[in-house]
């Protein structure tokens, strides 16, 4: 019978991202020569935020062009493929966080809107999701001074907001019905994030840390967060992806016989 190989995690210099999606990793090296053999994904916030990237000047400065005299809201998520490419340093730009983002001040630098649309039981845990603590008191205090979108105001949340439903509802599906019923489809935040965007008539939006691709991300959550792509796009909105976010993105259906100019 053959034996596993012996492996071990090296240090602070074995951490990366892999040059392939973007994704944090950690070299896994063979103890008897000390050789990489292999990636694996980093899991601890902690660990992730010291190896991510942040915007290449030469894209920052494109976007920055692309942006001049739009109303524009970067909207940042926590997948780490992209999550630190977002506008943090440059002004004029709305950035819009969520749930525990604020735990990684390494990159997550600023925010101008919070939304924790979660059940109370959820954001009220001593540990949240990715190991972090104190989120709860994070609400609570909220150092940042900025509105934080929940599902109702919550006394213990000072600068809580209740999510306008149905003003976003009214706007949005006023022409779709499923039988006599009124649609309401939201599977993320997201989706609740894009709501507001097109509620308040951005008129750019940027999407980081987004991809919904893996069953961490939930990928049941994508389809609906096409959606709302879709509709922004549909009321004349810019919306701007990473080059490698996996949202809208797909194999050509029926192929691609006519070539790469099809």
């Amino acid at each position: 019978m053959s034996q596993p190989i012996p492996m071990f995690v090296g240090g602070e210099n074995d951490r990366t991202h892999c040059p392939t999606c973007g994704m944090a990793v950690k070299i896994v090296r063979r103890v008897y020569d000390g050789e990489a053999d292999h990636y694996e994904a980093l899991i601890v916030g902690e660990d992730v935020a010291k190896v991510l990237p942040p915007q290449d000047p030469e894209t920052a400065a494109k976007l920055r062009e692309l942006r001049k005299g739009k109303k524009t809201v970067a909207i940042v998520g926590l997948a780490p493929t992209s999550c630190s490419l977002a506008p943090f340093d440059e002004e004029g730009v709305e950035i819009w966080g969520l749930n525990e983002a604020h735990a990684f001040p390494q990159w997550f630098k600023r925010a101008d809107r919070w939304f924790q649309i979660h059940a109370t039981e959820s954001w009220k845990r001593y540990i949240a999701k990715r190991d972090v603590r104190g989120h709860f008191d994070w609400l609570k205090k909220n150092e940042w001074d900025i509105p934080i979108y929940m599902q109702y105001y919550h006394e213990l949340v000072p600068k809580s907001i209740g999510y306008p439903l149905h003003e976003v509802v009214d706007e949005v599906f006023h022409n779709f019905r499923r039988g006599d019923t009124k649609v309401k489809y939201f599977t993320s935040t997201l989706a609740y994030m894009m709501g507001i965007a097109i509620l308040e008539k951005f008129e750019r939006v940027e999407i980081y840390g987004f991809e919904m691709a893996d069953d961490e991300e939930w990928v049941h959550q994508k389809a609906c967060a096409e959606f709302w792509i879709g509709y922004a796009m549909g009321k004349g909105v810019e919306v701007y992806t990473p080059p490698n976010c996996q949202i809208l993105y797909s194999q050509l259906y029926g192929g691609n016989e006519q070539g790469a100019g099809w």
